[in-house]
C-alpha cells in the first residue's frame, strides 16, 4: 500500500519526558544512589496524600524500608563512581544479576513517584497524542513511528487512553457499544491497542508487529522495555497514573514480591555489536517469555528506520552505550533522509556557515548527531532545512524543544514534495 506521506521516524529520550514531571538520568541517579534525595522525595510525595484520609499510609516509612532494603547495591553504584545505571549495570554484569534486578525494581519505584496527571497541562505528550491522529480523530497516524528509551509508559497510557474514549464515542454515535458481531472492528481495536503501547497491552499478541513496508502502520516501539505492562500486579495504567498516590504507594513498596521484576532492559542485554543477543544472554535466561516480543520490537524498528524519509531525535544524547543497538537499526541505510534534532543547547547555534555554526563546535548536539550517522550508517545521506526553508545537504535541522518539535515538524512529508529527501 503505497503511503502519500513519507515516512517519519521519531526517537524519544529523556528529554521528551521532562515537562512530564519525570527526571532525567542524573536526577534519576541522585534520586536512587542518595537516601536523603530518596526521603525528601518521599515527604514530597506523603504531603500530597490528604491528612483527612482516614488510614492514612506513612509513605516515608514505606519507601524508606523499601530503599533500605537496596541498600548494598546501592552503596555499590554510588561508591563506585559510576555516572548513570547504565554503567553500574554493565561492569556488574551476570555476577550480580539479583541486585541488579533489585535496581530494575528501585527504578520502577522512582518513576512511579511521578504522576504527570497532576500537573497534566504541563506535559508536551497531550500535544504530541493530538498530532498523532488523523483528520478524522479516530485513526492514528500511518506515516508516523515513534522510537522510545523511555522506561516510563506516560505516552503510551495517554494513546491508550484516547483510543478507548474515542471508540466509546464512536460507538455512542451507532447507538451503544461494540456488539458481538463486531468481531472484525474489535480485533482491529485490540491491534492499535498493541501497537501504541509497543505490545505491553498484551504481549503474547505479535500480529501487531508483522507489519511491511508495503503497509505501513503507526506503532510505538519502546526499545529498551517498561516499567510495566497496561495491566500489572504492581504498576499498571491505573495504579500510577491514579490521582491517588496512597494507593500508588500501597502498590509500589507493599506489594512487591522479590521475584517481580519489570520487563525493563539495558541497551548491552538486548544488543550487541553483532546484533540482537544469544541465547546466553540475561534476556533469554530471565525474561525467555518476552523475547519474541523484544526481538519483534526490534525488527520492526529496524524497517522503519530503513524505510524513513525524515528521522527526528527528541532529547537525547548520544550515550556510546546506545551504538550497538543503532548501528542495528541504521546498517545498510542508504535511502536519503531528513534530519531533526531537538534540544536546549541548540538554542546558541546560528543557522549559517559562520563560525558558530553547530558543525565547527565537536561537543555541540548536532555535532554528536551527525557523527553517529557517520559510524551508524556510512552510506547515508542527510539534509536539513534553513531558517528559509531551503534544504541543505549535510545539515541537521535544529529546534529548540520537545514543544517546538510538535509545532514545527509534524506536518506529513508529502511524495510530491520537492524538496523532500529522496
Amino acid at each position: 500500500m503505497e503511503m502519500p506521506f513519507g515516512k517519519h521516524v521519531i526517537f524519544l529520550a529523556a528529554g521528551a519526558s521532562k515537562h512530564s514531571g519525570y527526571p532525567l538520568a542524573n536526577d534519576l541517579r541522585l534520586l536512587i544512589s542518595s537516601r536523603d534525595k530518596w526521603e525528601e522525595a518521599l515527604s514530597k510525595y506523603q504531603d500530597r496524600i490528604k491528612t483527612a484520609d482516614v488510614g492514612k499510609v506513612q509513605i516515608a516509612s514505606l519507601g524508606l524500608d523499601f530503599w533500605d532494603k537496596y541498600r548494598n547495591v546501592i552503596n555499590l553504584f554510588r561508591n563506585g563512581g559510576f555516572a548513570t545505571l547504565d554503567e553500574f549495570c554493565k561492569l556488574a554484569g551476570n555476577q550480580l544479576q539479583p541486585e541488579i534486578n533489585g535496581l530494575r525494581r528501585l527504578v520502577r519505584a522512582a518513576l512511579g513517584l511521578f504522576n504527570p496527571e497532576e500537573h497534566f497541562e504541563n506535559s508536551e505528550y497531550y500535544g504530541f497524542v493530538q498530532a498523532l491522529f488523523e483528520a478524522d480523530l479516530k485513526s492514528l497516524r500511518n506515516d508516523v513511528t515513534i522510537l522510545t528509551y523511555n522506561y516510563d509508559p506516560y505516552l503510551e497510557f495517554l494513546l491508550f487512553r484516547a483510543l478507548e474514549h474515542r471508540l466509546l464515542i464512536r460507538q455512542a454515535g451507532k447507538g451503544g457499544f461494540m456488539s458481538p458481531d463486531d468481531q472484525a472492528e474489535r480485533t482491529h481495536h485490540e491491534s492499535l491497542l498493541d501497537a501504541a503501547t509497543s505490545g505491553f497491552h498484551n504481549p503474547s499478541s505479535q500480529a501487531w508487529l508483522k507489519a511491511d513496508e508495503s503497509e505501513p502502520r503507526f506503532c510505538v516501539l519502546k526499545l529498551h522495555g517498561s516499567i510495566c505492562y497496561q495491566k500489572d500486579q504492581v504498576a499498571d495504567y491505573d495504579t500510577l497514573f491514579s490521582i491517588d498516590p496512597r494507593k500508588r504507594a500501597e502498590k509500589l513498596f507493599l506489594d512487591l514480591a522479590d521475584h517481580d521484576t519489570p520487563p525493563l532492559l539495558f541497551p548491552w542485554e538486548i544488543m550487541t555489536d553483532g546484533g540482537f543477543v544469544g541465547r546466553d544472554s540475561i534476556l533469554f535466561q530471565q525474561y525467555k517469555s518476552l523475547v519474541p516480543l523484544f526481538r519483534g520490537i526490534w525488527e520492526r524498528a529496524r524497517r522503519e528506520v530503513q524505510a524513513a524519509d525524515k528521522i527526528s531525535f527528541v532529547g537525547l544524547s548520544m550515550h556510546s552505550f546506545l551504538t550497538d543497538g543503532l548501528k542495528y537499526l541504521f546498517g545498510g541505510k542508504k535511502k536519503r533522509v531528513e534530519a531533526c534534532l531537538a534540544n536546549p543547547e541548540n538554542v546558541p547555534f546560528a543557522r549559517d556557515r559562520s563560525e558558530t555554526h553547530w558543525n565547527r563546535l565537536p561537543n555541540s548536539p548536532a555535532n554528536k548527531l551527525a557523527d553517529t550517522f557517520r559510524n551508524v550508517a556510512p552510506g547515508m545521506s542527510w539534509c536539513g532545512y534553513s531558517l528559509a526553508d531551503k534544504r541543505e545537504d549535510g545539515d541537521i535541522t535544529l529546534v529548540r524543544d520537545f514543544s517546538e518539535f510538535i509545532k514545527t515538524q509534524m506536518k506529513p512529508i508529502p511524495q510530491s514534495d520537492p524538496a523532500r529527501p529522496v
